[in-house]
């Protein structure tokens, strides 16, 4: 590491202050190898001559124990979830079985369901290459095809018509046309035998909840069909792989786990850049493209994960440029991003593999998954919104056990990036995050329900249960009682939003240009008509919104806006809790949000004085789940708190959750209410909610363990924005006293050690003794 660190200060991608001054913060770390355990020989000897010798002419001569195993349970019939680390081998562990399977019975059909089009073209090449190596070694051929967005309709209707032992394809896919144009698949549903679903960690939050009941819709629609298919899932980075499954698909899975975390070597460098604000982005960006180019130059090529596909054009752009400079080659250089057509795609995917590309710039689309060859070195261009895409994105590299791999990460000016650029450790040695996703959840059941009901003809049977799960049959039973669906009349498919949250999205243009998007929530926080909206360092004025855009404008750089804001939360509805001592009541259940925007200040940042005041009225409201902490007699307490601490206490709520909860960092929201009683909230971005503010009642102490730990070790004395400080202040918003709110916290603990005094009894809805 201490090489490739020297050729990035030549390259001025880092000022570490090495000459004696200030500069940039770095924290390095090695993980050492970890070898993979083999099965015993015998263990490949079992399988057919004809997969023996496509094997051997893959290079493959020996299988992972986990390999095996895996591999022994799928030609079983048992369902399967197959947990191993990246780079592992998990595609042949049902590549091998599916071979088998469609060699014994030649007219039954598979499906694989990916979550991204790069992994199911990805994965189509393996199949492809173990396919070929059988049919040259028994002269059997199997077909496979991608079924996505990118396929022309002649080869759809083809498809269709005439499918292929084998199909790839994604959620959107799956709900659009295997259930949209159910009668044109009825030959290929009729005889499928095996339902892949890889990358299950991508199915989270409001993504994995759709898919979930999309699932359970398209597992019905079988059941109608006589068709009970065998599932194998399969995933690298989720600490609670059989739970997930089931709530997945409602199956019960054997769980497959690789006995080592095996790994190459890998070295880590987490930097924190000493960069002006008001030059951030530029000033950064270039440091990531210079990056780059000393990973080149170092003979290690190089994939950089990139904030933004804005950023991902732009650094590419630059580093292009820079290339000359430093003698590399900038035709060896190439951005990816999803937009992209699919030609294009493929060509940058098959020259990383080929080594023709040695830098590319991309965003999340190069996250999961795909086997881009030997790559050598991540670049992570500020802090992915989870850990677990943080460690997907550095299982791209390193995929060959006896080289090392590098990891550079650089620090975003945000609290979020710069806790991880201080504390490496805490990021290396973080458990898996579970993975929760909402499969009660109304909201989204609600949506489903049309499509439902149409796929079963009219009428949800008692027949599908089983299949459907309690949550998700009970409600469509009692949503349709009474009521007489018209048989025929099919529901927009095209409506139904699987992914990208539960709101709208807008476009930002610039100049006609799209340089990003945003989401309605966002929206009205940030990109209000009249705001300076800042965009990866970058202020512009919003000058207008339309239908589904937000035209900017450009901004004078000392400018910026306030916006008015304040939030009312009615009529919490419990659904759990416990009471503790000195009258502290911990509680889970249901909130309506009102946010509401009165105006904004437009400021001078040189004088800080107001150039103008705007008037404005805008309101929403959402329907969320939520956990909140109420502390009805704060002088029972001690030390004198008053009800402005709270505020400190909901700052600890926020930083500490994203640790402690399943959650990505955006999943969540906090606010404080000083009276009646005063109490902090917890609450869910996802309407109808995923189980994250319920996982927080159980969770809560450690939560404020560990944001008490974040607090503790900020230099910081009073708070600041890597500690107590919110990324955006709400107007009016009174600075916690980091000092008032560690106490408050300490005192919360304190009680929550003791046995609560009393539970919440959903039944009669009341408090009852808790013993």
């Amino acid at each position: 590491m201490e090489q490739l660190l020297a050729r990035l200060r030549r390259f001025d991608a880092l000022r570490d202050g090495s000459d004696g001054g200030r500069g940039d913060i770095v924290l390095t770390r090695k993980l050492p190898c970890k070898p993979p355990d083999f099965a015993p020989e015998s263990s490949l000897g079992r399988l057919p001559v004809a997969i023996r010798r496509a094997l051997s002419s893959l290079g493959i001569r020996a299988l992972y124990a986990h390999q095996a195993q895996a591999i022994e349970s799928i030609l079983s019939g048992e369902d399967v979830v197959l947990e191993a680390p990246t780079a592992s081998g998990k595609t042949l562990c049902f590549n091998i079985p599916l071979v088998l399977g469609l060699l014994e019975s030649p007219h039954s059909h598979a499906l694989m369901v990916h979550p991204m089009k790069a992994l199911s073209n990805d994965q189509r090449r393996q199949f492809e290459e173990l396919a070929g190596a059988v049919e040259a070694a028994s002269a059997r051929r199997l077909e496979s095809w991608v079924f996505d967005g990118d396929l022309d309709p002649e080869h759809r209707r083809l498809l269709k018509a005439h499918p292929p032992a084998v199909l790839f394809t994604n959620p959107e896919m799956l709900h659009q046309s295997f259930l949209g144009w159910q009668e044109q698949w009825t030959t290929f549903l009729s005889h499928l035998r095996l339902v892949i679903l890889d990358e299950i960690h991508e199915y989270r939050g409001y993504f994995g909840t759709n898919v979930a009941l999309l699932l359970r819709r398209f597992f019905a629609k079988l059941s109608q069909l006589g068709v009970r298919p065998q599932i194998v899932l399969a995933t690298a980075t989720c600490g609670n792989a059989e739970e997930h499954a089931y709530r997945l698909t409602g199956r019960r899975c054997k769980v497959v786990r690789a006995a080592t975390t095996m790994r190459p070597e890998r070295h880590f460098a987490f930097i924190d850049p000493d960069i002006p604000d008001f030059r951030f982005y530029e000033i950064y960006l270039l440091r990531i493209a210079r990056a780059a180019l000393a990973c080149v130059s170092e003979g290690l090529s190089t994939l950089v994960f990139c904030p933004s596909r804005r950023f991902a054009e732009e650094a590419a752009v630059r580093a292009k440029r820079d290339a000359v400079e430093y003698g590399i080659d900038a035709g060896r250089i190439a951005p990816y991003r999803s937009g992209y057509e699919a030609a294009l795609r493929r060509e940058i995917e098959e020259g990383l593999r080929t080594g023709r590309f040695q830098a590319v710039f991309c965003t999340n689309a190069l996250e999961i998954g795909v086997d881009i060859g030997r790559l050598d070195a991540c670049i992570l261009a500020g802090f992915p919104d989870s850990v677990l895409s943080a460690w997907q994105r550095i299982g791209r590299v390193g995929r060959s056990w006896e080289k090392k791999a590098y990891v550079l990460f650089y620090a975003l000016n945000n609290p979020f990036d710069k806790f991880f650029a201080s504390n490496i450790d805490a990021f290396l040695n973080k458990p898996l995050d579970e993975i929760l996703i909402g499969i009660d959840n109304e909201e989204l059941m609600s949506r489903h329900l049309p499509y439902l009901v149409h796929e079963c003809g009219g009428e949800v049977t008692r027949e599908l249960e089983q299949t459907l799960g309690s949550c998700f049959y009970n409600f469509s039973r009692k949503a349709m009682a009474g009521k007489k669906p018209v048989r025929g009349v099919k529901p927009n498919y095209q409506q139904l939003k699987i992914r990208g949250g539960s709101g709208m999205m807008y476009r930002l243009l610039y100049k006609g240009k799209e340089i990003g998007e945003i989401s309605d929530i966002h929206l009205f926080r940030e990109a209000y008509v009249g705001a300076i909206y800042n965009h990866f360092g970058r202020p512009y004025k919003v000058a207008a919104h339309g239908a589904a855009e937000v035209l900017l404008e450009e901004a004078d750089p000392h400018l910026r806006t306030e916006g008015v804001f304040w939030t009312v939360i009615h009529g919490p509805e419990i659904l759990s809790g416990r009471r503790y001592a000195e009258s502290i009541a911990a509680c889970y259940g249901k909130l309506t949000v009102f946010e509401n925007f009165g105006g904004f200040k437009l400021i001078d940042t040189h004088s800080g004085q107001v150039v103008r005041e705007e008037r404005g009225q805008l309101a929403r409201s959402s329907s969320v789940r939520g956990f909140w902490l109420e502390l009805a007699n704060l002088s029972a307490l001690g030390g004198d708190f008053e009800a402005r601490d709270l505020v400190g206490l909901e700052q600890l709520l926020r930083i500490g959750a994203p640790f402690v909860v399943p959650c990505d960092r955006h999943d969540l929201s906090t606010h404080t209410t000083l009276r009646d009683p005063p109490t902090v909230y917890l609450y869910e971005s996802v309407p109808g909610g995923i189980g994250v503010a319920e996982r927080a009642l159980e969770l809560w102490p450690r939560i404020i363990e560990t944001a008490i730990r974040i607090a503790e070790k900020c230099p910081c004395k009073r708070g600041c924005p890597s500690c107590l400080m919110p990324p955006r202040p709400p107007s009016g918003f009174e600075e916690p006293k980091k000092d008032r709110a560690m106490a408050l916290a300490r005192r919360l603990l304190s009680i929550a050690e003791k046995a609560a005094l009393e539970k919440f009894d959903p039944g009669s809805h009341a408090w009852v003794p808790a013993s």
